[in-house]
């Protein structure tokens, strides 16, 4: 085959994932980046290696950890793309003729499911990591043979159960009694290993993948249908077909490629779910005249929605006069009662934050990094968290948690510069952020609840007339509230 032919359509792959990841869902790199801490020590490595699975874990955090700038992340999505279809064409070159043009095509297929796949948000980069390793191993596995004795089961450790790709090639492709028994032999040392060093995760996860899959008790379709589609593709191209005129068709591949992946992001990606993650994205930015202009167009109709919406309306100075224009549900979208999920009550403890209340942003924030439910920490609500304990004068605690960021890339500046500042309590009050939140928070204790949150507000305002945000908001609460009883 023209290896300028390959290389330009390698590119071209490469250079759409990029584009739909840099302009059409940077959020999914903001939440994927939020959702986990990446820590450069080796207690952190330990941590991954210990698990099936782990070393593609462990690098997958490590590239997450880039898309704290969208750029990079799109960039990291895209050559993981084109490495995947690189990977696969390379076994399918060493499982038959070099000149295969005329299947070449078939190579994109599952870097294009992979993007549909990654729809769901909760898609971890380890899948995609992990099977390029082992679709790489492929070729290796194919010669290995008695090798494989050890090779399996350290793969099975390092990469997850997708490395029965690479033993069932072997397989396949040699049709040797010794590479059919190694299949039996996958299965033998995966169940010992798991017994052995993995046995308090339940079978189901440990066989299907840890760390592929960031909800627990869950195994979307396409989970297992990719791998075994990688596979056929595999042997697909390694057939040698050729057809009498293999340009003719390379347009209507090309095309069919496109509108079957077309057709796959517009059901995989759910509009309400990535409108919503794009709020907090722009929030997260500051970007609240975007917010606004986003939900102008659409606004999904959900509390987190409307509590973002609203946020950003009072950021604007526009929420005594807009609030009407938009998608409201009661008391609710302005602060949302706390929910126990990994992203609802980011913006609500924004809110709280911003007008006064870190204790109560401290539980929500806390409830949201433990409601990640593969157990990661983030280095954002690590940081609000600090926040919190700095402004309330607990600093011994706000120092546990600097020192964690203290060893992560993109935190470590932020952290060591929040330790130098709370080594003097004066330098924390004349501070623009805390010094005005030491102002305007409670100065009495007492015991708060949802219900009474429009009496915090007042109580708030009462002891700070320079709390506007108080004041707006408990307006717009008694405002939401007399419409909620109306209907």
């Amino acid at each position: 085959m023209n290896r300028l032919y390959r290389i330009l359509t390698s590119s071209l792959l490469g250079a759409a994932v990029f584009a739909f990841w840099m302009w059409l869902y940077p959020q999914d790199l903001s939440y994927q980046e939020q959702n986990q801490l990446f820590l450069f020590t080796g207690e952190y490595l330990l941590q991954r290696l210990s698990l099936p699975g782990g070393l593609a874990d462990w690098l997958s955090e490590f590239l997450v950890q880039f898309f704290y700038y969208r750029l990079a992340g799109a960039l990291i999505l895209a050559l993981l793309a084109v490495l995947l279809q690189r990977v696969v064409w390379r076994a399918a070159r060493k499982n038959g003729p070099e000149d295969q043009r005329s299947l070449y095509a078939l190579s994109f297929v599952p870097s294009l499911l992979m993007l549909v796949y990654q729809g769901d948000v909760e898609v971890l980069l380890s899948y995609p990591v992990a099977l390029i390793l082992a679709t790489a191993l492929c070729p290796l596995m194919a010669r290995a043979r008695w090798h494989n004795l050890w090779i399996i089961p350290l793969g099975w450790w390092l990469f997850g159960p997708v490395i029965a790709v690479s033993v069932l090639y072997a397989a396949i492709r040699n049709r040797k009694g010794a590479d059919l028994l190694m299949l039996g032999w996958l299965v033998l040392t995966a169940f010992v290993e798991y017994r052995l060093l993995a046995p308090q995760y339940p079978a189901r996860d440990a066989f299907l993948g840890i760390n592929y899959y960031r909800l627990v008790e869950s195994l979307p379709a396409l989970q297992v249908i990719i791998p075994a589609v990688t596979l056929l593709v595999i042997l697909l191209c390694g057939l040698g077909v050729r057809l009498r005129h293999p340009g003719v068709w390379g347009g209507p591949a090309a095309i069919l490629l496109i509108l079957g992946t077309w057709i796959g992001v517009h059901y995989s990606y759910d509009k309400d779910t990535h409108e919503v993650l794009a709020y907090d994205w722009l929030i997260r930015h500051e970007r609240y005249a975007d917010v606004i202009r986003r939900a102008e167009k659409y606004q999904p109709r959900n509390p987190v929605s409307a509590c973002s919406v609203n946020f950003c309306l009072f950021m604007n100075g526009q929420l005594e006069n807009r609030l009407n224009e938009f998608y409201q549900c009661g008391t609710e979208g302005l602060v949302l009662p706390s929910i126990r999920d990994n992203l609802s009550d980011i913006t609500s403890a924004e809110v709280l934050w911003m007008m006064g209340m870190p204790n109560i942003t401290l539980q929500y924030i806390f409830d949201v990094q433990e409601s990640i439910q593969n157990g990661r920490k983030s280095g954002r609500f690590f940081s609000r968290i600090a926040e919190c304990n700095i402004v309330n004068g607990w600093y011994d605690r706000a120092e546990r948690y600097l020192d964690i960021l203290s060893h992560s890339l993109f935190y470590r500046k932020w952290a060591l510069s929040r330790k130098a500042l709370i080594q003097d309590d004066a330098q924390v009050a004349a501070d623009p952020v805390y010094g005005y939140i030491r102002q305007v928070r409670f100065q009495d204790d007492f015991i708060t609840f949802y219900d009474g949150l429009d009496l915090m507000m007042a109580v708030l305002y009462n002891q700070n007339k320079n709390n506007f945000m108080a004041a707006q908001y408990y307006t717009a609460w008694q405002r939401l509230k007399t419409t909620e009883a109306g209907q």
